[in-house]
């Protein structure tokens, strides 16, 4: 039974971790660190303990586990004092890179830990869950490279593509945190949509550097704030190197993830939707060949605060743990 702890407990991921840890049948204590918890929130549970940041320090030793679930340079911020805990996932992009210089680059931030970037893992299991297995450290991925990279990693790994893929990816806005912000409001969003950070977006950096581990490719990669909460779609267009069918690229797809668990391929015409992983940590993904351009074109669905953030971490931890995959993480989509 595992004791687990984590800090930045009161922003959007923080509770997705709560919620989905508390019902995890093999962790027996759960350590919620923050300054931002309200006298509304309800936790009713012997396994909860709420406190402030200040205690980490002294509790920190006595974890399995760490969840940090703050913003970028954050959790630099926690463990440059030296608290470093046995095991850690962290939430942010602080190890996502393995060159400090490139971090400092994407995010403006210096990197004060670059001697513990060779021991953390990219924590994509789908495509990494070997280096996974027994890891300390564990860089959990953005939604958007989620999503992207499974699309993409069938098409990779089999060589079927080349040049340059176009990723036009959609997000809800839970993926800007609890912050508000102008664009993030509910008078602005609201039957509206719009682009940001126009091709200079944080995440290309990130789906590019994975994609030079399993092969190569490059990325125009233009994120869209749609008027949703929670949910991801990603459509993504790439040239093929041979004609093939819509029916071979489905069955390609299905071979590369006929045994993950999270992931399910729809057969070709169908498309994923956001209501039907909203609140799971399922990719929805569909395949097919476009014959006009000779292009597939790749459709994912993701809820970016479980596959995309929580759930994902937490599929990481059994991983690291030995659990089956799916414990604590099999439920149905909230839907309506």
């Amino acid at each position: 039974m595992l004791k687990v702890g984590i800090v930045g407990a009161s922003g959007y991921v923080g509770l997705e971790l709560t919620r989905i840890l508390l019902r995890h049948p093999q962790v027996d204590k759960l350590y919620l660190f923050s300054d931002h918890f309200e006298d509304s929130w309800v936790f009713k549970s012997e396994k909860i303990f709420i406190t402030d940041r200040s205690t980490y320090s002294e509790l920190y030793k006595d974890l399995d586990v760490v969840f940090f679930a703050l913003g970028s340079g954050e959790t630099l911020g926690f463990l440059s004092k030296g608290e470093i805990p046995e095991r850690f996932i962290d939430m942010s992009a602080d190890f996502r890179f393995k060159n400090p210089g490139e971090y400092e680059r994407v995010y403006g931030i210096k990197h004060n830990m670059p001697e513990i970037l060779e021991k953390v893992v990219y924590g994509l299991p789908e495509i990494f869950r070997d280096n996974i297995k027994g890891a300390q450290y564990i860089a959990n991925p953005g939604c958007y490279p989620t999503a992207s990279l499974l699309g993409l990693f069938p098409l990779i790994k089999n060589n079927l593509t080349y040049g340059n893929a176009i990723i036009d990816a959609k997000s809800g806005i839970s993926g800007a945190g609890r912050k508000p912000t102008d664009k993030s409001i509910y008078g602005n969003i609201a039957e509206n949509y719009q682009a940001y950070s126009i091709l200079n977006h944080r995440h290309q950096p990130e789906i590019e550097n994975v994609i030079k581990e399993i092969g190569y490719l490059r990325v125009l990669f233009v994120p869209q704030l749609i008027p949703v909460f929670r949910g991801m779609f990603v459509s993504i267009y790439v040239p093929l190197r041979d004609e093939i069918t819509s029916e071979d690229l489905y069955q390609i797809f299905k071979e590369v993830y006929e045994d993950e668990y999270f992931i399910k391929v729809l057969p070709p015409s169908c498309s994923p939707e956001i209501k039907k992983v909203r609140g799971t940590n399922w990719a929805v993904i569909s395949a097919q060949v476009d014959k006009n351009t000779k292009n597939a074109v790749i459709l994912v669905a993701i809820d970016n605060l479980i596959k995309g953030a929580a759930g994902q971490a937490i599929q990481n931890m059994n991983i690291m743990f030995g659990f089956a995959e799916s414990l604590g993480l099999d439920f149905l989509p909230l839907y309506p």
